[in-house]
């Protein structure tokens, strides 16, 4: 899995027993500045031209792509090196592939077709590593009429099973990436969506203003205040979609892309900017709990990187308690939707490595796909029917796709 955020390849190898879910090892390979930066220009460009891909497939675009899926195979090799591990072993590998945008059916105007880019010849990374590829997973959920995202939820209930047993249950599994999203698993059912940006503001400024990638244990955050006039603004203006509607209001399934997340213009300090940004990122993830059909769990999973920022955990478990101060407007809501005894630690401390939690899901896409499960339902995407996500492809084959099945849109009925 590569994310948003451009920081690492992260790799996992996990074994299916019926049930039960078992990481045998894990391994995280940085991305080097110059890929992810055009990876980010990639991105810029897409947004600008609606996502049109095909006028981007030049000879950069080649180098990119190229560099980009020979890491991704380095990564798989040395886990598979320093671990001992046979490819003879390995059932496939699942590739999620490198998002560059994103235009699920919610978000979708009148004149436009859903659409979604992951960058990657499944092709490929498979010749590199000589074993089977599961790919392109997102594609089959929008072809169905899905948003696409989150896929997290489905692999979030595969854990849960554990923890039903355990009697740590309902649950919700809070994932802290570029953006953020969550699942909650209840009564053997699951609902998730994405709630808007939570590394993507705060690793923004931190780039502009230091030339850092993040707030590493929010050292820089910690210098300002929250401005609450700022989250106000960010609230109503940050995260506007192409429908010109406020996402953060939209009532799930959701799901979001950074191309649209804009931090609104500000003269307070930066240092102010960031930590408003930072209790943003918990502000609207706890937020989003306003749409649970159910009271608000005693159990909450945290995995993602950004969630190692101390100051946006603490934020978010003081929302949670009831212990923060909120906006005037959404009193009443976060009132309604706090929980003084929740319980809010890594997943780790719940048995689930939360480092490659993301990186696991598509492992579970990659089986789920092998047994033909499905892994998108209506009440996680929105999906029309329950729908299997991916393709396969094997060494040596005649797969030439280097982008998703859904990069050129699909028309909503």
């Amino acid at each position: 899995m590569t994310g948003n955020s451009l920081d690492a390849v992260d790799a996992v190898l996990t074994a299916f027993d019926g049930e039960k879910v078992m990481d045998i090892c894990g391994y995280s390979k940085d991305i080097p500045t110059d890929i992810a930066e055009k990876f980010r220009k990639l991105k810029e460009n897409l947004s600008a031209n609606g996502g049109d891909i095909a006028l981007l497939c030049n000879d950069d675009f080649m180098k990119l792509h190229d560099k980009y899926i020979n890491l991704v195979a380095q990564t798989v090799t040395e886990m598979m090196q320093i671990n001992k591990i046979n490819s003879s072993d390995i059932d496939a590998v699942g590739f999620h592939g490198q998002t560059c945008y994103h235009l699920p059916p919610s978000l979708a105007g009148a004149n436009q077709q859903a659409k979604t880019i992951q960058i990657g010849s499944g092709q490929m990374l498979s010749d590199l590593l000589n074993m089977p590829v599961v790919y392109d997973f997102r594609s089959d959920d929008i072809i169905n009429g899905g948003e696409g995202a989150p896929l997290a939820p489905i692999h979030n209930m595969h854990l849960a099973i554990d923890m039903q047993k355990k009697g740590m249950y309902p649950a919700v599994f809070c994932n802290g990436g570029n953006t953020g999203n969550v699942a909650v698993v209840f009564d053997n059912h699951v609902v998730g969506w994405d709630c808007g940006p939570f590394n993507h503001f705060v690793d923004e400024i931190v780039r502009l203003y230091v030339g850092e990638n993040c707030d590493f244990d929010g050292k820089y955050g910690q210098c300002g205040k929250v401005d609450f006039a700022l989250l106000k603004q960010m609230f109503e203006q940050s995260v506007i979609t192409h429908n010109e509607e406020n996402f953060l209001l939209k009532v799930p399934p959701k799901s979001s892309d950074p191309a649209w997340y804009k931090m609104p213009k500000t003269n307070i300090a930066w240092v102010n900017s960031l930590r408003t940004a930072e209790f943003f990122s918990a502000y609207i993830m706890a937020y989003s709990l306003k749409f649970l059909p159910i009271k608000t769990p005693d159990y909450f999973l945290l995995f993602g990187g950004g969630w190692n920022n101390p100051l946006i955990r603490h934020d978010f478990e003081n929302l949670i308690h009831g212990k923060a101060i909120v906006l005037p407007e959404h009193q009443e809501i976060f009132a309604q939707l706090s929980n003084q005894k929740a319980v809010i630690e890594w997943s780790d401390e719940f048995g689930y490595n939360g480092k490659f939690m993301e990186a696991r899901i598509f492992a579970d896409m990659a089986k789920c796909f092998l047994t033909k499960e499905a892994f998108s339902f209506p009440e996680t995407t929105g999906c029309k029917v329950p729908t299997v996500g991916g393709i396969m492809t094997t060494p040596n084959s005649k797969d030439k796709r280097l982008w998703s099945r859904a990069a050129f849109g699909v028309q909503k009925t």
